[in-house]
């Protein structure tokens, strides 16, 4: 598969405000420099196009797993960002790695806060999988907002702390009017620590 890796703290891709645009079969890598995010879709407020709207299909994202997190840690803030309105997503796996090339990854190494945050309106979602990160997993602040089908585990390495923060897997924020989702499963494997 075809693979993107952030090396200078931006993104691997960055797509304008743009009606129709189409990203698949690509996998998206952090690097050792700390980027914003791994792919950033349009800015806030843009709307997007019903009739033509941009698709992610096939694109998957990971910090970690294959590098030696000691000597070559991999971090970015967020894996995937879509700002505009009006985006299908089709089969998205977003992995912070809980192992790499020496053994099982401890200590919140491989840091990586958010797998997806969506701010746009009418977004879609059709098979997304988050799995791992130390903050909320998928943060979902645009209206009419569409999921069918998300997995997700919490990452197995965090300490006590974790549970206090209250972070949750699949977030709606407050100020969102509309939003539905089918077939969400979402579960825990805390190795570590009691959380």
């Amino acid at each position: 598969m075809a693979t993107l890796v952030s090396t200078t703290g931006k993104p691997c891709i960055e797509v304008g405000n743009v009606n129709g645009v189409r990203i698949a079969g690509v996998l998206l890598e952090a690097g050792e420099t700390k980027s914003e995010a791994l792919l950033m879709w349009g800015s806030k407020g843009f709307g997007g196009n019903n009739g033509n709207p941009g698709v992610m299909s096939d694109v998957f994202a990971r910090v970690g797993g294959r590098n030696d997190q000691t000597a070559h840690p991999a971090k970015t803030e967020t894996m995937i960002t879509i700002n505009s309105g009006n985006v299908v997503i089709d089969n998205t796996w977003l992995w912070r790695a809980d192992h790499d090339i020496n053994g099982l990854v401890y200590n919140s190494n491989n840091p990586v806060s958010t797998g997806i945050i969506v701010n746009g309106d009418n977004v879609i979602a059709y098979g997304l999988a988050c799995e791992h990160t130390l903050g909320h997993m998928t943060e979902w602040n645009g209206n009419n907002g569409l999921t069918i089908f998300y997995q997700s585990e919490y990452p197995y390495d965090v300490d006590t702390d974790y549970g206090t923060n209250k972070y949750a897997s699949y977030k709606v924020n407050d100020a969102v009017t509309s939003h539905k989702a089918y077939g969400i499963g979402v579960y825990s494997y805390f190795r570590d620590h009691d959380v």
